[in-house]
């Protein structure tokens, strides 16, 4: 699943930001620690991203172990069991998309402003994950999904599903 590059990518992100974090990042000037990594905000900012990354790729794995399943029976799936299916696979597509743009902007928050000097290269993670996104638009997904939340229309199936 596509799905996981970008999961990946924001994984990169936030390991890689974090040790930025640790050995770079200076705490705000009015802050009342002296340390980058002891600054609540930014603490609050790599648990709020980590919480979410880590939601999406248990998301991810589940509906990888359903295709799975499918796939190992695949003579006897169903048009429902296989529009069900990929009504999640759209589903965490979604979420992996939103959740993958957000991570790799909203590390920038924590890194400070040095840290977007192209030196750096932190700009990348975005970059990559907005090309790879972009290929299949989520809109449509997420379009799959409320459509069979509102009318239980299951998605018809095509090469990009």
């Amino acid at each position: 699943m596509f799905v996981n590059f970008y999961l990946g990518i924001a994984r990169g992100a936030l390991e890689e930001a974090a040790s930025y974090t640790k050995d770079k990042t200076r705490a705000w000037l009015h802050s009342t620690v002296d340390k980058a990594v002891d600054e609540p905000y930014i603490i609050d900012i790599y648990g709020d991203l980590t919480a979410k990354l880590w939601a999406v790729e248990a998301l991810a794995d589940a509906v990888a172990l359903e295709g799975q399943k499918i796939h190992d029976n695949a003579w006897n799936v169903t048009a429902e069991e296989r529009g069900d299916h990929e009504v999640r696979v759209a589903a965490v597509k979604a979420r992996a998309t939103d959740v993958s743009l957000e991570i790799t902007s909203t590390v920038f928050e924590a890194l400070g402003a040095r840290a977007t000097a192209s030196k750096y290269g932190f700009d990348r993670f975005w970059r990559n994950v907005r090309t790879h996104t972009l290929h299949d638009p989520v809109a449509y997904k997420r379009r799959e999904v409320g459509r069979w939340v509102l009318t239980g229309e299951l998605p018809e199936p095509t090469w990009y599903s």
